[in-house]
């Protein structure tokens, strides 16, 4: 039997599986360098260390429509 890794819903960053508007902001915040990237360690899906705009827009994605 293979075993899948887990799903991560990029900006969850309390990990319950959704996405919620104090996540957005400190998503922007992290964007902007006012956070460290440390502080939602979902949000960066390259696993860089940055996040970039596809990372923020897929973390608006989840808030709208859920983790999947």
């Amino acid at each position: 039997m293979v075993s899948l890794p887990p799903v991560v819903c990029t900006g969850d960053c309390d990990d319950d599986k959704r996405v919620t508007v104090n996540e957005l902001v400190m998503s922007i915040n992290i964007a902007l360098g006012m956070l460290p990237p440390g502080e939602c360690d979902s949000l960066d899906a390259h696993s860089n260390g940055r996040v970039t705009i596809d990372e923020l827009i897929a973390a608006v994605n989840n808030a709208l429509n859920g983790c999947r």
